[in-house]
């Protein structure tokens, strides 16, 4: 056997043994990955320092979560990378009952999250890939700490008396990961199709929030499925699909669409999620645009839509209406309304060896209400901006490290509370607040040489 030959089989065992580890992490890791509401705003390190332009210009194996048409353009490589991602989330109440009065910061505000990815051709036309990737959305730890309830304000008779809603430490923990397959094919000069099926395993748990009828319990249909089960988890599958078209070389045109992703049911917090514990992921759609300016400079423009609204415990409005309650199949959701995302990249060929890579997105409307801040204290999805950068290095032929770095400044929601979350006062107001800072550093594998950075 060649040197060469021993080399490439040694990568490979090296790349399997390094997902099976990816794996166990994201499952022993506790995920709150999102940026763009439930989602991150990119997985692979490349499109993450692009504030995740490149529906049209895959950039590595990753581009399997934005367009899988463009791993036609990627060529044989693997991906390897790990972020740790900073929420800082807060909220500040006033004049409101259950919910504590003051300002209080959910704890737990740093998080391991790998990404792994692998491409190969199986001609000049066709590639497979492999990825494993995940996000959360709903991820908040507030300490059982003495309540500042105001005069008339009190905890229910019985409550600890603690924590933010009366019944100690609160808040929700969810992961979400993805493992995905992916087909690409390029049908005619300039035009590629991708497929991508997606299987996803989901772990949640939620604490804090009263149980058996005490509490916001009280507005379940399961009242003891509602808080404080420990952990549940869930499985299910959706699919992403792509297209690429290159009219010029100079320009790109691309456009992908993943489905919804059906989960089995959340047994445990059937009292929590409408349809009995049935919390499906959103789909989203990306189309996108990439301009080669010279040949150091391109540019990209994204457009990216999260249809929030799609999923009943998630879309719909938070409100309990004293007849619809909470698990049932018309029940109340987190009222999230379904939002968008433009999103502009950067990249710069500065060497032979090094790229430099920047990016923003700007998201609008605000996923959360103003009318549904009071739920949302536990998930507040409320970034705006995101500014991003990195580049690439080329440190041989065969080996590039890559690097990304993400600052969401601070967005914020307010609103009134309403007065069924109240204890009956009528005058209550939840100001949230959140921003973000994200690391990351990777390593990605070129099983065959190149001449350049790419």
């Amino acid at each position: 056997m060649s040197g060469n030959a021993r080399d490439i089989r040694g990568k490979v065992s090296h790349a399997g043994k390094s997902l099976a580890g990816a794996l166990l992490l994201a499952l022993s890791t506790t995920s709150a990955m999102a940026t763009e509401g439930m989602f991150q705003h990119a997985y692979g390190l490349r499109h993450k320092a692009l504030a995740g332009a490149g529906a049209a210009s895959v950039e590595d194996a990753t581009g399997i979560s934005i367009n899988p048409a463009g791993l036609v353009e990627v060529g044989d490589q693997m991906n390897m990378g790990l972020a740790l991602f900073m929420p800082f989330r807060k909220y500040t109440a006033t004049g409101t009952g259950m919910i504590d009065i003051g300002t209080h910061k959910s704890t737990g505000n740093y998080w391991p999250a790998p990404t792994f990815a692998i491409s190969r051709r199986i001609d000049a036309d066709s590639v497979v890939a492999f990825s494993i990737f995940g996000n959360g959305g709903m991820n908040t730890t507030y300490r059982a700490f003495s309540r500042n309830n105001a005069p008339g304000l009190t905890c229910p008779p019985g409550s600890p008396g603690t924590g933010p809603f009366c019944y100690g430490k609160a808040g929700v923990d969810l992961m979400q990961m993805f493992v995905s397959a992916a087909y690409a094919r390029r049908l005619a000069d300039g035009f590629s199709i991708g497929v991508a099926p997606i299987f996803a395993i989901q772990r949640f748990k939620a604490y804090g929030l009263g149980n058996g009828g005490a509490g916001f319990s009280g507005m379940s249909a399961y009242r003891n499925d509602f808080s404080n089960r420990g952990y549940d988890w869930s499985v299910g599958g959706g699919a992403r699909i792509g297209v690429t078209f290159r009219p010029t070389d100079w320009l790109s045109i691309g456009a992908t669409y993943q489905t919804k992703i059906w989960m089995s049911r959340l047994k445990k917090y059937r009292g929590l999620f409408a349809e009995r514990g049935n919390l499906d992921i959103p789909a989203n759609m990306q189309v996108g645009v990439a301009f080669k300016v010279n040949d150091n400079l391109k540019l990209m423009l994204d457009y990216r839509h999260f249809f929030y609204d799609g999923v009943k415990a998630i879309g719909r409005s938070s409100i309990f209406d004293g007849v619809h309650f909470f698990g049932s199949d018309a029940g109340p959701g987190f009222g999230w309304r379904d939002a968008s995302a433009l999103k502009l990249g950067v990249e710069y060929q500065f060497s032979d060896d090094f790229i430099l890579r920047a990016g923003y997105a700007y998201i609008w409307p605000n996923p959360v209400p103003s009318s549904e801040v009071a739920i949302n204290i536990i998930s507040p999805g409320v970034i705006r901006h995101e500014f991003t950068g990195g580049g690439t290095w080329r440190y041989d032929e065969h080996n590039d490290i890559d690097f990304a770095f993400m600052i969401a400044p601070t967005g914020r929601q307010r609103g009134p509370v309403p007065p069924v979350y109240n204890g009956g006062a009528t005058t209550g107001r939840v100001k949230l607040s959140m921003y973000q800072f994200e690391a990351a550093i990777g390593w990605t594998y070129n099983f065959g040489a190149t001449t350049k950075a790419r």
